[in-house]
């Protein structure tokens, strides 16, 4: 009895040093990890676009006969300002899907864009979030013309807007590439990093890490597009018809503008693939292509510009993503000749 008992307490301690042990060595790069730094809410939204309940109404009466408004909600979820006044400016706003005529509208009058900033969301200290700024965007006094009964009718909202995107990742600089056991517990050259992001549509989703040389490390960065829209980069045009055009023909769409700096200033020289423009402090940025949206991988090369007396240590990178986005909103709408 006593045996049986000693052998099934050696078994339950057994299964507890396993489960602590996989616990404590799961990579923090792979997908569902949380790293242990930043102040990020992490998230795929950027502007959470609705409509008010009753703007637009379910039924619209034919012939002109009664007025309607169709009221757009926008809630900054992510977590970069945006509006008039920020580093993200433009927020447009179009009906689509519909002959403006027979709504009583015109070029001028369908398309509205966002006349004040809002405030993106925050964690707060004790972990809570608090939400960011709500505008209303409002297409009065419409109507619809034609003598139609019983059709339905998709009318569409689309919101472009700016936006940003911002991550931090954990790197490890060492002297020697060779790797020990007894560095573990501060870090390893080889293998994924944490990284945390900011609540955004397009995020650095996996950072990974490999020596190169005594003094060098590359370290690659996946950016994917995580949201429900469009993105495109941030052009000139020529009018509020000419930002956000979904076609595969725009030379413009699936193109972002990607920020790498560290955190310390005049420390690392950092080049990477398709990165060309040198930033003040040793950090990159360029403009790059994600084909029909797809993951992209960016592979950059990393090496300190001065000796260092510290073995081994952890550094922080900023990786900051600049875009234009579009969400487009349907909503269906139904025709009646009269009143029922």
């Amino acid at each position: 009895m006593f045996k049986k008992s000693f052998f099934l307490i050696l078994i339950i301690l057994g299964l507890l040093f396993c489960l602590l042990f996989f616990t404590a060595c799961s990579a923090p790069g792979e997908p569902g990890a949380h790293p242990d730094f930043g102040s990020f809410i992490g998230g795929t939204t950027g502007l959470k676009v609705g409509v008010l309940e009753g703007a637009p109404p379910d039924i619209i009466i034919s012939r002109g006969l009664s007025r309607f408004s169709v009221v757009a909600v926008l809630e900054n979820a992510g977590e970069a300002e945006v509006g008039p006044g920020t580093d993200n400016p433009l927020v447009v706003v179009r009906l689509a899907g519909i002959m403006y005529p027979d709504f009583g509208l015109t070029e001028s009058t369908g398309v509205k864009t966002l006349d004040a900033g809002l405030a993106p969301a925050r964690k707060n200290l004790d972990g809570s979030i608090m939400s960011g700024e709500v505008a209303h965007v409002s297409f009065d006094n419409l109507v619809y013309k034609p003598a139609f009964d019983g059709i339905s009718l998709p009318l569409v909202v689309e919101t472009c807007y700016d936006y940003e995107t911002y991550a931090t990742t954990k790197i490890c600089i060492k002297k020697d590439v060779l790797e020990a056991y007894e560095d573990a517990s501060i870090c390893t050259l080889v293998g994924p990093k944490p990284v945390a992001g900011s609540a955004a549509p397009v995020s650095v989703t996996r950072v990974d890490e490999l020596p190169v040389s005594e003094n060098s490390v590359q370290i690659n960065f996946v950016i994917e597009h995580v949201g429900s829209g469009v993105f495109f980069s941030r052009h000139q045009y020529q009018d509020l018809f000419d930002v956000c055009v979904i076609d595969d023909a725009n030379p413009f769409i699936y193109q972002l503008e990607v920020f790498i700096e560290p955190v310390q200033d005049n420390i690392y020289e950092i080049d990477c693939f398709r990165l060309d423009n040198d930033l003040p402090g040793g950090g990159v940025s360029g403009v790059v292509s994600m084909f029909q949206g797809a993951p992209l991988t960016i592979s950059c090369f990393l090496s300190r510009t001065s000796p260092v007396d510290v073995r081994i240590y952890e550094d922080l990178l900023d990786i900051k993503l600049r875009y234009r986005y579009v969400d487009v909103m349907e909503i269906p709408v139904t025709i009646q000749n009269y009143p029922q």
